[in-house]
């Protein structure tokens, strides 16, 4: 979104334009989501840390600037993360996986060739574990550059850094990730 398209749009929910609001609801939705259940791994905390980050959004928008380098997404990007810091302060140690889900788990049918489907599940488990051996900055660069699709500049916005340090820290990340990978493959 263009940064006059981005300054019409919040001065429009400032005004209280509802058709407005469901606009950048329709365009943040699908990303705060994601990200949220990416974290959470878990659907109802997922649509509460949703919630929660548009009602923090619509409640402090009257304090949003927009900048050049990364307006409304970073700003949600920041508003959702400090909402699911909190969350896991408060849920520290406490794994809830609902009913819902575990049945869904147990109960899904297999469609594809079993083989495969295994082997994809294998490949998933793997990388997911090798993300998180990562250390904190290294993964959470990964996930906004290829997760949330973030270019370098937002990134380097949002984590209060220059370009060229997240360029360094994704190289890192990639390489250390390569490692990791290539560690247990060989193991398998």
């Amino acid at each position: 979104m263009k940064l006059e398209e981005e300054k019409a749009l919040v001065e429009k929910i400032k005004n209280g334009d509802e058709r407005a609001f469901e606009r950048f609801y329709r365009m943040f939705f699908p990303k705060v989501y994601k990200y949220a259940y990416r974290k959470l791994k878990n659907r109802e905390q997922a649509e509460d840390v949703t919630s929660e980050t548009f009602f923090k959004a619509l409640k402090s928008i009257k304090n949003f600037k927009s900048r050049e380098n990364g307006g409304l997404d970073i700003w949600m990007y920041v508003i959702e993360r400090n909402i699911i810091r909190d969350f896991f302060r408060k849920n520290a140690g406490v794994s809830i996986l609902p009913l819902e889900e575990k049945w869904n788990e147990k109960l899904n049918p297999v469609v594809d060739d079993p083989y495969v489907t295994i082997e994809k599940e294998e490949i998933d488990r793997i990388v997911k574990d090798c993300l998180e051996e990562l250390p904190v900055q290294y993964k959470n660069v990964l996930e906004m550059r290829f997760f949330k699709k973030m270019t370098l500049k937002e990134i380097a916005t949002a984590l209060d850094k220059s370009v060229g340090a997240v360029k360094v820290m994704q190289f890192r990340a990639l390489k250390k990730l390569k490692e990791l990978l290539e560690v247990r493959l060989n193991e398998q």
